[in-house]
């Protein structure tokens, strides 16, 4: 890790990764940040600067690309609205200004259940959507499909997830060691059925101890 990281989180809410995390510059981006005083002074100290931009990760890249290029990302977590055409754009935004050895992490990638990866336009919808003593807390929507459509659309990526948390996916630069054969269309009509019948080789899954090798990667620095 350089002497002065870049830290970028896109879904941060309460805090809770946020205020952990040590980073020469922490950038969070959220459409309703639900901070308190407290959470946001342990973030802060753990940072040279922060910046915190209460919009949506679209409006925030659209309207930050000059910070982003003054502060290349060395890591980031994407644990923002849980559909997977959202992860994917923000994955691709975020490939824009990651370091050539930078990382990006996603949450949520592999549901535990039909019901947890029920797609929903917000928190607040799937919430809506339960009805009965049934309902539950979880929520991964169909982030998982993001993986799948970053292991088909782009042999420049190595993608996959940790067996750990609901799932954490990972991407960086770098050649696949395999990748899938479905179009994006095929991707998007992919149900939670096909994830339980296929699940290893849909997410590539790791265990959990595949972070250190995953983190020794270190790509050559492209030329400016």
């Amino acid at each position: 890790m350089r002497s002065n990281p870049v830290y970028l989180e896109i879904g941060v809410s309460r805090g809770q990764a946020f205020q952990r995390i040590s980073a020469d510059v922490k950038i969070a981006v959220d459409p309703a940040f639900k901070l308190s005083a407290r959470t946001r002074a342990l973030a802060d100290e753990k940072a040279r600067t922060t910046h915190y931009f209460e919009t949506t990760s679209d409006a925030f890249f659209a309207d930050q690309a000059e910070l982003l290029h003054q502060h290349p990302v060395d890591v980031a977590l994407i644990d923002g609205l849980h559909t997977y055409e959202q992860v994917v754009r923000d994955v691709q935004h975020t490939l824009r200004y990651l370091r050539d050895d930078g990382v990006i992490f996603l949450h949520d990638c592999n549901p535990p259940f039909a019901l947890a990866a029920r797609r929903a336009e917000s928190w607040e919808d799937f919430m809506a959507q339960q009805k009965g003593p049934l309902a539950i807390g979880v929520w991964n929507g169909d982030v998982w499909k993001a993986i799948v459509h970053l292991r088909s659309t782009r042999d420049d990526l190595v993608v996959g997830v940790l067996k750990c948390d609901q799932g954490v996916g990972f991407v960086r630069r770098g050649t696949p060691e395999s990748t899938l054969p479905y179009s994006v269309e095929q991707v998007a009509a992919l149900s939670y059925e096909d994830l339980k019948a296929d699940r290893a080789r849909l997410l590539n899954l790791k265990p959990a101890r595949y972070l250190n090798e995953f983190l020794k990667f270190s790509a050559p620095s492209s030329p400016k």
